[in-house]
């Protein structure tokens, strides 16, 4: 086969409110295998939109773009449902890179090489190969430069038949893009069979390297393929207004989008489910213990306040004065221990911990951080829902506990200093009524409140985010949402135990 896409009556147009906004229409056009081709074309053209359904990242929780006739990708069809037979065929440098800021350069080029299949100890000669032999230990200190070159080497790690590159020289000088032009061409030689797109606004650096222009003519809705000295033209950098295609009604597009969200809600909660057994167990750890050890000093200080300031008023306040204290003392250790100390512990840690979490994942989502997994052949819900979960359903109990035992520390001073009961006659009086299935029932309030607040945390965090204010939203919303999850538990399973 010596085509690797072959375009056929090919349309593409996103669907919009009251109309589609046509990128493509009626194209037809065939690119060779083995070629390394420029694409081109006007801003907001579509360039990027056809590169993403190239690389199968296409959103799912927004009506996906209208495609029509064929778009074939070495010979299997991109038009309809996406095969997972081209997940190790076609790799995308995107123009975030996407690099996952808690792995070093060489460990992100290592989980790219066993996502694949590959040994990871390749990761060396293929940092090499993008000239960084020795790259920095984190991603934080990468210049733009050593950057893009971490990128070119983790998207080399599959090997891939289709390398996809979205502006992979957008803010490097010209002797930097240049490099980064001599180094996409030297990897696309490396494989007969490897065919390259680039994405550029910076012809220049590609000028010797490119075997033709891929042109998007937005105005005409076309795309063809065009010498490697092929030039656009002054008119032709310029964006032109085009009319609106006829579409669905805005009430059938509104009611799409929300169809849409449910179905990302429930697949959400069936990934939770589905994809408990952890695969990333490192990850897995090294967020239970975070989640635990972070939120830990603020819960048992608010425990002990709690608990401290309810027996204290309660001794105080004492209408019989000085009267039943022993039954004051039990009815508020068993009101603070089972009910009050949980919920409020579970605010404070959904407080502390549901904003770090969904701003992560936003902040990930944001950056092509998780489409890079995803191009990596790593599921999301693996790397980012599977220690979510974990963490929140083991550390909120410990957290939890924490609070009850600095409430019950402060309650014992507290006692100390408004009566004259003694150490064992207050724990006797205080936990009189506090039993074991006490224990049991904060257990399940903590841990189903820790799992409901991981799955609202992922699906808000990694919703689709276009610009820092959307992440600031899902922040927002994590908060709020898993506040009153937490507050719905505690009390619908307080009522349901102890009415």
């Amino acid at each position: 086969m010596s085509e690797a896409l072959v375009f056929r009556n090919f349309g593409l147009a996103h669907r919009r409110p009251g109309g589609e906004e046509v990128l493509l229409e009626g194209v037809n056009l065939t690119l060779p295998k083995n070629g390394f081709f420029v694409f081109i074309g006007t801003s907001g053209g579509g360039k990027s939109s056809l590169l993403r359904i190239l690389a199968g990242l296409i959103e799912s929780r927004e009506p996906a773009p209208r495609m029509s006739g064929e778009l074939i990708a070495f010979g299997k069809s991109l038009t309809g449902d996406r095969t997972e037979s081209l997940n190790n065929e076609v790799a995308a440098i995107l123009q975030d890179e996407g690099l996952l800021d808690e792995l070093s350069p060489r460990q992100n080029v290592e989980m790219a090489l066993a996502a694949s299949g590959r040994s990871r100890k390749l990761a060396p000669a293929l940092l090499a190969q993008a000239g960084l032999a020795s790259p920095p230990e984190r991603v934080a200190q990468l210049s733009g430069g050593m950057r893009k070159r971490v990128a070119v080497a983790r998207a080399l790690a599959s090997s891939p038949q289709l390398l996809l590159c979205d502006e992979p020289t957008a803010g490097l000088d010209p002797e930097a893009a240049h490099t980064i032009a001599k180094l996409l061409r030297e990897a696309h030689d490396q494989d007969e069979g490897r065919t390259t797109i680039v994405i550029t606004h910076d012809l220049d650096a590609f000028e010797e390297f490119a075997d033709g222009v891929l042109v998007l003519d937005r105005p005409a809705r076309s795309l063809r393929l065009e010498p490697p000295e092929f030039r656009l033209k002054g008119q032709d950098a310029v964006a032109k207004a085009t009319d609106a295609a006829a579409g669905e009604p805005a009430a059938v597009h509104w009611t799409r989008r929300m169809l849409l969200q449910l179905a990302a809600i429930g697949e959400t909660i069936v990934d939770s489910v589905r994809r408990l057994p952890p695969v990333e167990m490192g990850q897995v750890v090294r967020t239970t213990v975070r989640f635990t050890l972070e939120p830990a000093l603020f819960v048992a200080v608010a425990g002990a306040v709690i608990g401290g300031l309810a027996t204290f008023f309660a001794l105080r306040n004492n209408p019989i004065d000085g009267g039943f204290e022993t039954a004051l003392l039990t009815g508020t250790g068993k009101v603070a221990t089972a009910v009050l100390v949980p919920m409020l512990s579970g605010f404070f840690f959904t407080a502390r911990i549901a904003a770090g979490a969904s701003a992560r994942i936003g902040t990930m989502k944001r950056t092509n951080q998780i489409a890079a997994l995803r191009m990596m052949g790593v599921n999301p819900a693996d790397y980012l829902l599977t220690p979510l979960v974990w963490a929140m359903v083991i550390a909120m109990p410990l957290v939890t506990l924490c609070g009850v035992v600095a409430a019950a520390l402060a309650a014992a001073l507290a006692t100390s200093a408004a009566s004259g009961i003694t150490m064992v006659g207050w724990a006797t009086a205080y936990f009189m009524t506090v039993s074991a299935h006490d224990v049991l029932v904060i257990l399940a309030k903590s841990t189903l409140s820790g799992y409901l607040v991981a799955v609202a945390c992922y699906h808000l965090g990694s919703g689709p985010k276009r610009s820092g204010a959307d992440v600031g939203e899902s922040v927002n919303s994590a908060i709020v949402v898993g506040m009153a999850l937490v507050l719905t538990v505690h009390a619908g399973l307080t009522f349901l135990v102890y009415a």
